[in-house]
């Protein structure tokens, strides 16, 4: 859970669009760019379906199931989706999480791609690279830069300017069914390092540079648990920072609110905490259907992510008040906050429990604002 927490906050830097001054906004259960028409700046949509055939001269940014481009967007497309097909061209980036991509035109910059399998057909261009995370991979086309990231199956048909570097396996087993091959036309420019518990399929001169397979290594429990505890402390503490510059206010007003609250909190937290995927699943068969599921389950995710920060910040307020050195440094105040709540979420056997706890006083803190404004 706590993977996909940080995948999902990590993901908003994809919606992050370029500055524009015009943008156009459709929300429709279909939405149809006709072959004739030019839409001045950024789109942003939300929709069951939707067809660009015409001609987008900013981003294009939204949710729909299904996504199909026929057209040229001059930005970047920046989407969720169940199903994305690209058949015209992208100037820019592809930014996606859909469980279906395939690509049949041109990205002209990179594509960064999270889902459970990415097609990209004989007559597919990429101008820089290819990152992504996803189970099947298969590329015939042409990508001018490199291949990074995991994949469980890889078929690689296509021309790969520099270099390939894929996990397949991270982690030691007896029997491993995971899959790198490289077809009869395959070309690699650089080099390829893959890590795997199987040997790819290939012809020696398919790959031009240098060849490093590393088979998955046994992991050592402790020091793994150690490197991602000292990972998330010092996540959390930059976004702790990031989060008290921009919306200082709002997190004062969160830690009155617990302040005050108290035992209060617990019962809207739980609520929030048990009944959101229900919530949202319900909505997703609805008429409104899956893109207002979707959004509301990624900020429910976010809201959990957030509340152990929340937590950190305060207890850090209480620790230096307690000692009456109120005036020191936020930032000092922010990391010991951090550091000893983090160090209490990864004790054994009662660390979820503290964990548990932070969350379900966090999400009520946020009912409360929300039920205020």
């Amino acid at each position: 859970m706590k993977k996909i927490i940080y995948l999902l906050a990590f993901s908003f830097l994809f919606f992050i669009p370029s500055i524009s001054q015009a943008y156009v906004i459709k929300s429709a259960d279909f939405i149809y760019v006709a072959k004739d028409e030019v839409i001045e700046g950024n789109l942003y949509f939300s929709s069951k379906s939707i067809n660009i055939e015409g001609q987008v001269l900013g981003d294009v940014i939204g949710v729909a199931p299904n996504i199909q481009i026929n057209g040229q967007i001059k930005g970047d497309l920046i989407s969720i989706s169940q199903n994305l097909i690209i058949n015209g061209q992208i100037d820019g980036n592809l930014r996606t999480i859909s469980s279906v991509n395939n690509i049949n035109g041109s990205v002209g910059k990179n594509i960064n791609f999270l889902g459970e399998s990415i097609i990209l057909g004989k007559d597919s261009f990429v101008g820089q690279d290819l990152l992504i995370k996803t189970i099947g991979l298969e590329s015939n086309g042409k990508i001018e830069g490199s291949i990074h990231g995991g994949a469980y199956n890889s078929l690689i048909n296509g021309q790969i300017e520099k270099n390939i570097n894929l996990v397949t396996d991270n982690i030691k087993r007896k029997k491993y069914s995971s899959s790198l091959e490289f077809g009869d036309s395959a070309v690699v420019g650089g080099n390829l390092e893959y890590k795997s518990g199987n040997l790819a399929k290939l012809k020696n001169e398919t790959i031009k540079g240098k060849i490093t397979h590393k088979f998955p290594e046994k992991q050592n429990q402790s020091k793994n648990k150690i490197n991602k505890t000292l990972y998330l402390i010092l996540s959390s503490f930059l976004i702790a920072l990031i989060l008290n510059k921009l919306f200082k206010n709002k997190i004062d007003k969160l830690k009155k609110i617990i302040i005050e609250k108290k035992q209060n909190l617990i019962l809207p937290g739980s609520i929030i905490l048990l009944l959101g995927p229900i919530t949202f699943f319900l909505i997703a068969i609805t008429i409104i259907g899956f893109p207002v599921a979707l959004i509301g389950l990624i900020f429910w995710f976010l809201a959990i992510f957030l509340s152990r920060i929340l937590i950190a910040v305060l207890l850090g307020d209480y620790i230096f008040k307690l000692v009456k050195k109120e005036n020191i440094s936020i930032y000092l105040k922010i990391l010991t906050g951090i550091t000893i709540t983090f160090l209490f979420f990864s004790l054994p056997f009662i660390g979820w429990f503290f964990s548990l706890i932070s969350i379900i006083t966090g999400l009520g803190a946020f009912y409360f604002i929300i039920r205020k404004n």
